[in-house]
């Protein structure tokens, strides 16, 4: 019993003393800086080897070929959304994003079997988002989904589904480790898609570039 005691403790001890992930109330900046960026890199090194090339190519393949894209994503996640928006749409894939409940529901029961929906979702279990999708499959579009974990509710209604590799923590949903996980799926789904539609992705890439040089004049 002692021993436990001790044990408990020491634990809140600990608790107490963290303030963001392994960032204690002794760290130096430069301790700072070096265990943010570590935590960051192992993030990304971990969802590295957690990707499955088939899932990547077939998600890829599903969103060139959808006319419409929509994206679900609550809280954190829709940063990941955001993302997805801005780097799509710049080489003409439009997508909407949705985070409101009623507007998610909305939307996902008029797709079709020509759209896609992507899901987004660390934990894999916002009712919100985990509901979106489940809609958008019983609507017949294709559904993605970008999450933590598997085994959860969303992958459940997922026919592609895209894993990163992050800690849990106390204070894991306050920092950016889990948005960065996802951004760089993100990022690769991009990448695969602008190559797929090369030239049209140069043009579009270029007349928006000169859209937002005209604008800055």
């Amino acid at each position: 019993m002692k021993i436990k005691i001790a044990e408990i403790t020491k634990e809140a001890s600990i608790e107490e003393e963290l303030v963001y992930d392994d960032v204690t109330t002794g760290d130096s900046t430069k301790s700072i800086i070096d265990k943010v960026v570590s935590i960051n890199v192992k993030a990304l090194k971990d969802t590295k080897k957690l990707i499955n090339i088939n899932e990547i190519e077939k998600a890829i393949a599903a969103i060139h070929k959808a006319k419409q894209i929509d994206i679900y994503g609550a809280g954190g996640s829709y940063i990941t959304s955001e993302n997805v928006r801005i780097r799509f749409y710049r080489i003409g894939k439009r997508c909407i994003i949705y985070n409101d409940p009623n507007q998610q529901a909305v939307s996902a029961s008029l797709l079709t079997p020509e759209d896609l929906a992507l899901g987004i979702c660390n934990s894999g279990r916002t009712i919100s988002t985990v509901n979106a999708l489940k809609r958008a499959k019983e609507s017949g579009a294709t559904t993605i989904c970008i999450t933590n974990f598997d085994q959860t509710p969303i992958t459940k209604y997922a026919d592609i589904k895209l894993f990163t590799s992050t800690q849990d923590s106390a204070f894991f949903q306050e920092s950016m480790v889990s948005r960065i996980a996802q951004i760089i799926i993100v990022d690769i789904l991009y990448a695969g898609l602008a190559l797929r539609t090369f030239d049209t992705s140069i043009k579009n890439i270029e007349k928006s570039s000169a859209s937002l040089r005209n604008v800055l004049m």
